[in-house]
């Protein structure tokens, strides 16, 4: 649909009211524009505050909270399996980890419960149904606790004062944390107050934090601060650094993880 600005962005919000989240390739194709002009009008609604890029696409501003955990599983969904892998290699027996409800946590989960000599020797503790419930309630590891706090129905998880409260009693050999985006300046950043301020406590709770975060959070800037990339100790990301970008990544001091 190419044609006039503000007719082709008022188009993609009518979209978005109604798919609760789309990609720019996606948006394109729908418009019939080019994946240049596209950026172009993302980039200027995004300006204006009425959508967001999370989740590896765009969405409403207004509705990104409710985006289902159901649909957010299937975006990027090799890329988080690769890194979930990877993350993998990071745990050790008779640890204890934290694995804050997320998809890429998901993907680690199940690909602990595929290794019992190592899952079964973990103290687990999450805030996600979805992660306890494959880990059968704590029968696939040492134990599971599962953090209280009011239900979010739609992502299959508890958060709040609460939930946040609770890990003032643990201090977990490693947290596993996926963020939302990570700004230019390598700050990872998260768009509700919930979220970032679980995150926050989840990095001082560990002995060591483990950022996975994949290609399409990179170069973006949620509105809320959790913590400089210096805080963490490992990153485990799909994206590819060009020289320059991994000079200064390593120079905050943490560890990239290759991916296998």
């Amino acid at each position: 649909m190419a044609g006039k600005p503000d007719m082709r962005r008022k188009k993609i919000l009518d979209i978005l009211a109604w798919a609760p989240i789309s990609s720019p390739t996606q948006l394109a194709e729908t418009m019939k524009v080019s994946s240049e002009t596209m950026r172009r009008d993302l980039d200027a609604l995004a300006l204006e505050g009425l959508i967001i890029k999370v989740h590896g696409g765009v969405a409403l501003s207004n509705t990104a909270s409710e985006i289902p955990f159901d649909l957010r599983v299937t975006m990027n969904a090799e890329e988080k399996k690769r890194i979930a892998q990877a993350a993998l290699r990071l745990i050790q027996k008779n640890d204890s980890i934290l694995l804050e409800s997320c998809t890429t946590n998901l993907e680690l989960a199940k690909a602990l419960t595929l290794e019992p000599d190592l899952s079964e020797t973990l103290v687990v503790i999450t805030n996600s149904f979805s992660i306890a419930t494959v880990f059968e309630g704590g029968r696939r590891c040492q134990k599971l606790f599962f953090l209280g706090g009011w239900v979010h129905p739609a992502q299959y998880s508890v958060l709040g004062y609460q939930t946040t409260k609770m890990l003032d009693d643990f201090c977990v050999n490693k947290a596993f944390i996926s963020g939302a985006a990570l700004s230019q300046d390598l700050i990872l950043t998260g768009y509700y107050d919930d979220d970032v301020v679980f995150q926050k406590r989840a990095i001082v709770s560990a002995k060591e934090s483990v950022l996975m975060i994949d290609s399409s959070k990179f170069g973006q800037a949620a509105v809320l601060s959790v913590a400089p990339l210096s805080e963490f100790d490992y990153l485990v990301t799909d994206k590819v650094f060009d020289k320059e970008e991994r000079k200064a990544i390593v120079q905050t001091g943490i560890k990239i993880v290759p991916l296998a």
